[in-house]
């Protein structure tokens, strides 16, 4: 095969994935939204790159309009219960009313200060330090997005060990941006980096889950997958170590403590236990990017905190802003103090109302009264999933801690089948009922439900008799049994 029909090869796998006018537009036109809703798609067909992810995630996004508490609403007023929260963003909801006094006030006093210290950055950064659940002094430095956070800490992290590799597992998601784009092992966005390769130093290895065993036809993985990552670094025929010659060239293992943008998937709590024996046994740093489980949403104000470790840094993102946009590493002091002043710059890095907005969200998800009711709020959540599991044979399993939340479709439950066509089915029909949702998993068969940490439960129950009847349809039209 020549270099033009390698070219044309790469060509044509990158048209699998484009999308026409003619076929969003069609898409819009059966959708369920009202006149004004479907007149802005229209537009945002026109002006809009279709790059984006609402055309990925939906087969037809809602335009939204305003919101509130765990309601959002679309152009032609149509109300949708949000179990997406701006992906982990609003952990209380929509337009909340203490974050947005705070906001409108911190705006009446000061907007912008560059990356330079200002009040509420210097409050914001001593909080996260004497929050951040390691036992030796830390310090903090800032980004913009979770992106951002996610570079910040791997350039830290090579600086300080002068090693060029990053291990990570397949299925995290730690960004999209050239720096991070190798982090995110998601072959359907790495085309769109061709024909720079988004590959720099990084490896991968799989996360272990209790659903499915490395011998099912459906397969998953399960603790052997970190022995095998333990015996690839006791050799030397790889590019990380020369175990007998005292060699590791690997700088950091980055991981999210549970995969959220996967699917919602909780791993066992041996799988970072085991991560942070293995980092200390070769001198690797261990890094944990809570971005999306972080902040309380898994009952603990540290998804790792699970798991009893303490990592070496930690990047947090999304929800500490209250909406608006902020990412920081929290990382071992030696590590930060690596660096010369004038190391890392950005202009909105430490923003003003995103650290006056973190100082509250701080102090909220903090304490232990709020933590419990998370923890109550999510043992409600489960309960009525495990109501609706008896009544219907399609959901195979349930992963859950706090609300954090993955619900596993299967059209059988005793091979494990992925239900995919079914998980799509649910999506659109739930949309259509007015709920907000991302569907996911490693089989496309996955609900990753994201509630504000303070939902109402009567809400959530009034989600749970929409699914039923759409589990119902569903389950007659597929013929799950």
């Amino acid at each position: 095969m020549d270099y033009r029909e390698l070219k044309d090869g790469a060509f044509k796998e990158r048209q699998k994935a484009r999308v026409s006018t003619e076929s969003l537009k069609a898409r819009v036109d059966r959708s369920p939204f009202g006149e004004k809703t479907k007149a802005l798609l229209y537009d945002c067909i026109r002006y809009e790159s279709y790059g984006g992810m609402a055309w990925a995630l939906f087969e037809s996004a809602p335009v939204a309009e305003r919101a509130s508490g765990s309601l959002v609403y679309d152009a032609d007023g149509k109300e949708y219960i949000d179990f997406l929260s701006g992906f982990s963003v609003s952990q209380f909801g929509n337009c909340q009313a203490e974050i947005t006094k705070i906001i409108r006030e911190q705006a009446a006093k000061l907007t912008h200060y560059f990356d330079l210290p200002h009040v509420e950055r210097i409050k914001l950064s001593k909080k996260l330090c004497e929050n951040s659940r390691i036992s030796v002094p830390t310090k903090v430095s800032y980004g913009v997005t979770g992106s951002d956070g996610i570079e910040l800490a791997v350039r830290a992290a090579r600086y300080y060990t002068g090693k060029p590799n990053i291990l990570t597992a397949y299925g995290d998601y730690h960004g999209v941006t050239y720096g991070t784009m190798a982090l995110t092992s998601k072959g359907g966005m790495q085309p769109n980096f061709y024909p720079v390769t988004p590959d720099q130093h990084v490896g991968y290895f799989y996360m272990p889950h209790g659903y499915r065993s490395h011998e099912e036809e459906y397969s998953g993985h399960g603790m052997e997958a970190i022995k095998d990552l333990e015996r690839g670094l006791e050799g030397k025929e790889t590019p990380y170590c020369d175990c007998k010659a005292g060699l590791n060239n690997i700088a950091a293992i980055l991981v999210e403590p549970f995969q959220s943008s996967a699917g919602y998937y909780i791993p066992p709590k041996a799988y970072l236990q085991e991560l942070r024996r293995i980092c200390d046994r070769f001198g690797i740093l261990l890094i944990i990017d809570e971005i999306q489980a972080g902040l309380g949403r898994s009952g603990k104000l540290w998804a790792f905190e699970h798991s009893g470790i303490e990592p070496d840094m930690i990047v947090t993102s999304k929800a500490l802003g209250g909406g608006c946009p902020i990412s920081a590493v929290i990382a071992k002091e030696e590590i930060l103090m690596e660096w010369a002043p004038g190391a890392h710059v950005s202009t909105q890095a430490g923003n003003v109302l995103a650290c006056a907005a973190g100082n509250y969200i701080m102090d909220v998800v903090t304490g232990d009264a709020f933590l419990k009711s998370v923890n109550d709020t999510g043992s409600y959540f489960k309960k009525g999933w495990q109501k609706l599991q008896e009544k219907h044979p399609s959901i195979g399993w349930i992963d859950n801690l706090g609300l954090y939340t993955g619900i596993e479709l299967v059209t059988d439950r005793k091979t494990k089948e992925p239900a995919i066509e079914f998980s799509q089915f649910v999506l659109n029909e739930s949309v259509a009922a007015g709920m907000l949702f991302e569907k996911g998993g490693y089989y496309y068969n996955r609900m990753q439900l994201i509630p504000a940490l303070n939902m109402p439960t009567d809400t959530m129950d009034e989600a749970f008799r929409r699914w039923d009847k759409i589990f119902t349809d569903g389950e007659a039209k597929f013929g799950i049994k």
